[in-house]
């Protein structure tokens, strides 16, 4: 025989499930990274960017973010590194696959082969590659280039230093300074 319940009253409540809470260490690790402040975003890229890299046999974004200094600057303008391909269960011995400008920059990376090699073993500290292979194509675009900034007319200067002169911290005081630094030459150039 089922009980029955008169309206407005409740159903007896089943043995309550135990509520999961995150260890205090947990806890504690979270609140102390907020209290580090903001994170450089120099150090979030590698864990950002290794499923991609991963991929591409680039364990990590060093060689790709250090090629001008591993192999040169004359010869890190005609050749890029695509994919580093391991042999089957080996992290040494790997061919490093590039891509080369033209015709004549495969020459020259054939000339210098042993040095790049050699180049990029030391910047692992280890034999990681045994082969190159060049495929010509297009280059990936420069970076573009900051230009330099102009210096402000006196006028202008001295309207931003007029505006801030009631701010007493001095931190906050060259932060607005800069700011409107950076205002007034926005609004002077042509659009």
């Amino acid at each position: 025989m089922t009980p029955t319940l008169k309206s407005g009253t409740r159903p007896p409540r089943s043995p309550a499930r135990p509520v999961k809470r995150a260890p205090a260490e947990d806890t504690a690790a979270k609140s102390h990274r907020w209290r580090q402040g903001p994170i450089n975003i120099g150090t979030l890229t590698g864990r950002l960017t290794r499923p991609a890299l991963g991929k591409r046999g680039f364990t990590g974004a060093e060689i790709l973010s250090h090629w001008p200094a591993i192999v040169g600057a004359e010869l890190s303008a005609f050749a890029c590194p695509l994919e580093v391909k391991y042999p089957r269960g080996r992290n040494a011995g790997a061919t490093l696959h590039l891509r080369v400008a033209h015709g004549a920059a495969a020459a020259l990376l054939q000339l210098k082969l042993p040095a790049i090699i050699a180049r990029i073993n030391r910047f692992f500290g280890y034999e990681a590659v045994t082969q190159v292979q060049a495929v010509q194509g297009p280059m990936p675009p420069p970076a573009p280039r900051i230009r330099p900034l102009e210096p402000l007319p006196a006028e202008a200067e001295a309207e931003v230093e007029q505006q801030i002169s009631a701010v007493a911290s001095e931190p906050v005081k060259a932060a607005l300074a800069k700011l409107g630094q950076a205002l007034q030459r926005r609004n002077r150039e042509p659009r």
